[in-house]
């Protein structure tokens, strides 16, 4: 049995065939194509066990965590398995896309926590809320299934959920003005779509994070 996956490359499309093993992850059919059949196709993978985020790609239109991503249903279908570039994002080369804006957004916000001196105690509910929240592994799935991040200046679902996590922490110096920085970076044009929430492979539900910053 094989699999057939349908890469797309710059502008065009070249279709793989891959023989299929038990236990197969796209991923390691991406391994197996870059080893014996093409040493030019350019993917990202690190960890291979869902944590680092950095094989997120597009698997028939929908951004997956490909390592995590078991490849029998697919060699299963007749059809090839489309394999793209996340959206709303340069492409670098094939798969490959540049996160450098994503860097620079979160310098820019300080997305992360400036501790205050005093030793806080925080009760059980809202220590579960901050630890949901933090889930996040900056793989861009959630920016890349928006459709309103195709507006330069709406900071989308990922930097939202992190500044919700922020603003709940009473542990961050800066909490309080977490808020004005989500408003001033158009969390009111958030479409209420969900479409971040179904993209999310650690289930932070960014869409549901907004709601509550918005009735904050």
């Amino acid at each position: 049995m094989k699999i057939r996956l349908k890469i797309k490359r710059q502008d065009r499309f070249e279709t793989y065939e891959v023989p299929y093993k038990e236990g197969m992850t796209l991923l390691d059919a991406l391994k197996y194509i870059k080893e014996y059949i093409d040493p030019s196709l350019a993917f990202r993978q690190f960890c291979g066990a869902g944590i680092c985020g950095t094989c997120a790609i597009n698997v028939n239109g929908f951004p997956k965590l490909i390592c995590k991503e078991q490849a029998l249903s697919y060699a299963l279908d007749e059809n090839p398995t489309v394999l793209e570039p996340l959206n709303n994002a340069e492409v670098v080369k094939d798969l490959v896309i540049d996160t450098s804006n994503m860097s620079y957004r979160i310098k820019a916000y300080k997305a992360w926590i400036t501790p205050i001196e005093t030793n806080l105690k925080i009760d059980q509910e809202l220590s579960k809320k901050i630890e949901e929240s933090s889930d996040c592994i900056l793989c861009y799935a959630c920016q890349s299934f928006c459709p309103e991040v195709a507006d330069k200046d709406y900071a989308g679902p990922l930097f939202f959920a992190k500044l919700y996590r922020l603003f709940i922490d009473p542990r961050d110096r800066e909490h309080g003005i977490r808020l004005l920085e989500a408003k001033d970076s158009l969390i009111l044009h958030c479409l209420s779509c969900n479409k971040c929430n179904n993209a999310c492979p650690k289930e932070v539900k960014p869409a549901t994070l907004i709601r509550e910053l918005l009735d904050s």
